[in-house]
């Protein structure tokens, strides 16, 4: 069988490459999805700092906190003189302000100028003195141009962003802008914020830096994780080999004890020596035939292997009688099943092998013994086991009887097909024996052919 030298050591290693790939694909993917959001959060939160900064400061020069009050409308020309060194510098697209109840007191839209509107939440925050920011998606119409009169077309995109901001967008670049919300703090006034600046700056410059930035972080992930799991996979294909060479002895060790009991039992009953070879040799065949696995076909060339394992607690008054068994000797013999699935409960193997040592001689119409069950209730190692045993005893010598032709041995088996046996192994059996038939025909014919060979060359 080779079975010997199988490992699952292998399977070990394949089973962590598979699973330890997928693993860390997944972690590197949330890993890696992490820290560039991070790493970009950050640099978006250094841009809106650098924004605010730079606003809060020039217009801190232009604007005094009396322009925060009174009549915006009034106070329109010097707004637009105080910002007009702002839009248009460092990406800046343009300034709205606001009063410190929400009023809007300045923006490119001269209809929202004077309304109130409800505030969104970073703008409730720059009121309590809070500086916040919100990325906000613009698209346009491809076929529009980026023309005063595309300004209507845009949509902005923010779930923070104000009505008022959305309906007052101008004409911004296509892609990403940053919203920032400063507050407009007079020390020692009554009220520490007496406005705000919403400023919409455009992120064109800095994306195609954040974009190396996060190329930057994803091949950091790459080649870090990659280079552990690298490492991890050859500590565990170096422990793999020896698991491999310590596994393939235990399963040497195993097999000489396998054949050592088969051996001890076939010792007893010289007529009936390698019986249990051909069982497992024919059984493997028929398994293979059903198209078993191969962990089910090792397990039928183990359990046939065995099957008779418990008549080595018979006396040779039973495996040697040249006549009919009494009542008692019979009841006796068939107890052997049964000892024999006893002797193995202890060893460390599937139960599959055990049960098909037990269940080896049940029939398929309920009448075997030693538990009486029927059809598909029996384990399938058993049933083809019962094929190939019965096969193997009728073609075998016996102390009771001579043993049969192989043409009535399957006769025979074919004749108890769905009282005896499983209808489908028998068939199996049959496309097995047609097997060895065909075999055995090329061979004669090859015999037949070869003193006419003989001839032809010794005539020339």
């Amino acid at each position: 069988m080779g079975w010997a030298a199988k490992s699952s050591g292998i399977t070990l290693v394949h089973r962590f490459t598979l699973v330890s790939l997928a693993g860390t694909v997944i972690f590197g993917l949330i890993f890696g999805g992490i820290a560039v959001r991070l790493v970009e959060g950050y640099a978006l939160e250094r841009q809106a700092f650098t924004t605010a900064l730079y606003v809060s400061e020039f217009l801190a020069r232009r604007l005094t906190p009396k322009d925060f009050y009174g009549d915006p409308s009034a106070k329109r020309v010097q707004y637009e003189f105080a910002l007009r060194g702002v839009v248009g510098k460092a990406q800046i697209l343009r300034v709205t302000v606001w009063s410190s109840v929400g009023r809007v007191l300045y923006s490119d839209d001269r209809k929202l100028v004077g309304i109130a509107f409800p505030p969104s939440a970073p703008l409730r925050a720059a009121l309590l003195g809070q500086v916040r920011s919100v990325i906000v998606h613009v698209k346009r119409k491809v076929s529009e141009p980026p023309s005063d009169a595309a300004a209507s077309s845009q949509t902005v995109t923010s779930p923070e962003a104000s009505s008022a901001e959305a309906a007052a967008s101008p004409r911004p670049a296509e892609g990403r802008q940053i919203e920032v919300f400063v507050p407009v703090r007079v020390p020692g006034a009554e009220r520490p914020v007496v406005g705000v600046y919403d400023i919409v700056a455009d992120l064109a410059d800095l994306e195609p830096a954040l974009a190396r930035l996060k190329l930057s972080v994803w091949s950091a992930m790459v080649v870090g994780i990659g280079g552990l799991y690298l490492l991890l996979f050859a500590i565990v294909r170096t422990a793999s080999k020896d698991l491999v060479d310590q596994e393939a002895e235990l399963r040497k060790a195993f097999v000489g004890t396998v054949r050592s009991l088969v051996k001890a039992v076939d010792a007893r009953d010289v007529a009936t020596a390698d019986h249990s070879d051909r069982v497992a040799a024919h059984a493997v065949e028929i398994g293979r035939t059903l198209g078993l696995g191969s962990r089910q076909v090792v397990d039928i060339w183990v359990a046939a292997f065995l099957h008779d394992l418990g008549k080595i607690g018979l006396g040779d008054d039973i495996l040697a009688k040249p006549g009919p068994l009494t009542e008692k000797e019979r009841r006796r013999m068939q107890r052997h099943p049964v000892v024999g699935y006893e002797i193995l409960q202890p060893v460390p193997i599937r139960e599959t092998i055990k049960l098909a040592v037990r269940h080896h001689h049940e029939r398929w119409d309920g009448k075997g013994y030693p538990d009486g069950l029927a059809g598909d209730a029996i384990p399938v190692a058993a049933r083809i086991i019962a094929v190939a045993d019965t096969y193997e005893a009728l073609v075998s010598d016996r102390p009771y009887r001579s043993a049969r032709s192989p043409e009535e041995a399957v006769g025979e088996v074919t004749r108890c097909s769905g009282s005896q046996f499983d209808p489908r192994v028998v068939d199996a059996f049959l496309t097995v024996v047609g097997g060895w038939k065909a075999a055995a025909d090329l061979a004669a014919g090859a015999a037949s052919a070869q003193p006419a060979r003989d001839r032809r060359t010794a005539q020339q």
